[in-house]
């Protein structure tokens, strides 16, 4: 767990490697075990995002139960499975939501639940029967399933940015742009852009960031092998099946692939700035390769440019290891 003086400096658990990497999850507590957890923030229990944690360092507080809201402070971590690229979250501590992470609605409906025990408890008051069908509908059961069935999603309203909110910044180690896609059905989909987004020495623990967009054409252009970028994402899981229901359960197998999807496109990060504070060895690669046209360019320009005298034409080599026409 954090200590109450780091918990009020970010930048004490912000930067597990030198480089902005914090998250942000709050929920619904299901299926809390040695080591991982999930939270829920909708009905569908195919998206409950995983959660890692040491149970040792970082357990989760032994008041929570499952159902319970619950906000964990997360590191992503990037890995691979097979040939997909997945991201993982892992909890440096647990604690309760506070007011802020929830809307006008979920509070609401929280008073009405509170109504409902008070009457229930007033003396001599007598419980009016509309309130005892509040009672029966949003009582709080001590069955773990009764009470998930109780939790009304339409009125969790979670703040999502408050809620679901990652925040990163690295070295574009790779994208990949898909133009032109098309669903199962034949509708047209959106433009998808993904970025691997490199923090560490090992290439292969890059970050997954997905842009959707109906053009993304020019932002893929923008970014280049090497660029520093900051970037602000959501935790979310890629969900499709990949079978038929099973007829007894009528629930399909699905493939699960968790990623991160940028909320807005990324800002560059100029040397100096806070949200990359070392500069690591390993970047170097990032860069030798990207270098070494513009230094064969460069030296193509010199050898046929540079008249007898041997002065060379500064304007024609600046142009070319930049790719900028001549003025």
């Amino acid at each position: 767990m954090l200590p109450m003086d780091a918990k009020k400096n970010a930048d004490s658990y912000s930067y597990p490697n030198g480089m902005l990497n914090s998250g942000y999850i709050g929920g619904v507590l299901r299926k809390p075990g040695d080591g991982m957890c999930y939270i829920q923030q909708t009905r569908s229990e195919n998206h409950m995002l995983p959660i890692e944690f040491d149970p040792k360092k970082t357990p989760l507080p032994r008041n929570l139960q499952e159902g319970d809201l619950v906000f964990a402070i997360c590191h992503a971590f990037g890995d691979k499975e097979g040939d997909q690229r997945v991201v993982r979250l892992r909890s440096i501590s647990f604690e309760q939501p506070n007011t802020m992470h929830m809307d006008k609605r979920y509070a609401e409906d929280l008073l009405r639940k509170w109504g409902t025990l008070v009457h229930e408890a007033a003396k001599d008051s007598g419980v009016p029967s509309s309130i005892k069908r509040l009672e029966e509908q949003f009582g709080r059961p001590e069955d773990t399933q009764k009470r998930l069935d109780a939790i009304d999603w339409r009125v969790m309203g979670l703040n999502r940015n408050a809620t679901n909110n990652v925040r990163v910044a690295g070295f574009i180690q790779a994208k990949s742009l898909e133009r032109n896609r098309v669903g199962p059905e034949g509708k047209p989909l959106n433009d998808r852009l993904v970025v691997l987004l490199r923090q560490t020495k090992d290439a292969d623990k890059c970050l997954s960031i997905r842009w959707y967009g109906k053009n993304l054409q020019p932002l893929a252009d923008k970014l280049q092998r090497g660029f520093a970028v900051s970037v602000s994402a959501e935790f979310r899981l890629d969900v499709k099946a990949i079978g038929a229901p099973d007829p007894e359960t009528n629930i399909a197998p699905v493939s699960i692939i968790p990623f991160l999807q940028a909320k807005d496109f990324p800002a560059p990060v100029p040397p100096g700035s806070e949200f990359i504070k070392v500069i690591p060895a390993w970047a170097v690669e990032l860069f030798e390769r990207e270098a070494r046209p513009v230094r064969e360019a460069a030296a193509t320009a010199t050898s046929a440019e540079t008249p007898a005298g041997g002065d060379v034409d500064r304007t024609a080599l600046f142009a070319s290891a930049f790719n900028q026409p001549e003025q």
